[in-house]
Order: C-alpha cells, then structure tokens, then sequence
C-alpha cells in the first residue's frame, strides 16, 4: 500500500472511527513493549523463548539456530 492509497483510506473516516483507530494502535504498541521487556527480563530457557526473543527484537535467528541444533 503506497503512502497515497493508506491516506485516501484513512480521510475516509470519521473523527470517531480515527480515534478508535488510534486507540487500538496505541494499545498494540504497550502490548508490543510489555511483551519486549518480559522477554528480555527473563533469560531463554529454550530455543522456543530465543525464537521469541528474537521475533520481538525483529532478528532472524532461524537459520542459526538451525545450525546450532545440528551440532548439539
């Protein structure tokens, strides 16, 4: 979606409708980093939490990991 199409689409709704909008955003955004500083308090266990940890801080780990098993 070009940066045309999202504003055309968003000057299509109401005041009411953008507040909503901007009320869900901004609780994804308190989720997003409650979830970070849970993961980051807490050592990984496995290689699950890793994955996690590492999805959150927007790392691919896959492959490595990947690696990692193979010689473990």
């Amino acid at each position: 979606m070009t940066e045309e199409e999202l504003i055309g689409r968003l000057s299509q709704l109401s005041t009411e409708q953008l507040d909503a909008l901007h009320d869900k955003l901004q609780l994804k955004i308190q989720e997003k980093q409650a979830e970070r500083e849970r993961l980051t308090k807490l050592p990984p266990r496995t290689s699950n939490d890793l994955e996690a940890l590492a999805e959150i801080q927007d790392l691919d780990l896959s492959s490595l990991l990947r690696d990692a098993k193979k010689y473990s």
